[in-house]
């Protein structure tokens, strides 16, 4: 299903994607990308896992300066990024606080975010998403490209991080709203809303 030379072809940003590691059914992004940057291993660092038809992962290492309090909102990222990735113009695609994508109520994504322990000279945050392959299938009105759709995502991480790092914590919070949603809590929206 995935293939690394592909997602390559499709990257258009300088940071996500550098190093690039495939893995099978079993592997977890962030647990290998702490592994991998305890090793000193070069931000933009990727860890793609697929779990037999089941879900995708894919996260990217980052070394960001972030001031006490700010990991709120830079891990937000992980939320745009996915709908950056998977939404179109037939699709409303929504991220709901703090960490799901959803398409018409139904869950199809999540990010996820690890850090380094306080202390850590690493100073890494691991941003990634798992996306439920069948769930997003049975929303697309087409045939998943999941090559396209994870190298939209790492291209759209890159963006919002290199975003975040050059106007600081504006650059998301500008990007954000919030709204009420029934019992699943707060949509975050980073676009006008959906008008299916």
């Amino acid at each position: 299903m995935i293939s690394i030379p592909i997602i390559r072809r499709e990257l258009t940003r300088d940071l996500a994607g550098r190093h690039i590691y495939h893995f099978g059914a079993g592997a977890v992004t962030t647990d290998i990308l702490k592994r991998l940057a305890q090793a000193g291993a070069q931000e933009g660092t990727v860890v793609l896992t697929e779990h037999a038809g089941a879900r995708l992962g894919a996260a990217a290492l980052f070394r960001p300066h972030l001031a006490p309090g700010e990991l709120p909102l830079f891990s937000v990222i992980t939320a745009l990024a996915l709908s950056d990735a998977i939404g179109n113009d037939r699709l409303c695609v929504k991220p709901l606080w703090p960490d799901q994508v959803v398409i018409d109520g139904e869950t199809v994504a999540r990010g996820v975010i690890e850090t380094a322990p306080a202390g850590d000279p690493t100073g890494y945050v691991i941003l990634g998403g798992e996306i439920d392959v069948p769930a997003l299938e049975a929303s697309w009105p087409r045939t998943v490209d999941w090559n396209v759709v994870i190298a939209k995502f790492l291209n759209a991480l890159d963006m919002w991080v290199t975003a975040y790092t050059v106007r600081g914590p504006a650059a998301v919070g500008a990007a954000i709203r919030f709204s009420p949603c029934a019992a699943t809590g707060c949509a975050v929206t980073s676009w006008a809303p959906c008008t299916r």
